[in-house]
């Protein structure tokens, strides 16, 4: 789960209602669930066009488990 800022857009569906904007350029914290854990880590990302960084509280490059990785965006506190 990839903790992001969420706004407001300038764009609206079918019947009107604001489509949201969320910011995934920044940096802020984040929860990997692996294994039937979750752990505390950063993320990073400098431009639109970067992938994103995720990072242990020391800088350490998170491992993540071969295969498919899923991203949730949830609203930041």
């Amino acid at each position: 789960m990839q903790y992001v800022k969420v706004r407001e857009s300038a764009f609206r569906d079918f019947l009107g209602n604001n489509t949201p904007y969320t910011e995934t350029v920044g940096s802020g914290k984040a929860k990997v669930l692996r294994d039937g854990r979750a752990h505390d880590v950063n993320w990073e990302r400098e431009d639109a066009t970067d992938g994103t960084a995720f990072t242990t509280g020391d800088g350490t490059p998170v491992n993540f488990a071969k295969g498919q990785v899923w991203v949730v965006y949830a609203k930041a506190p």
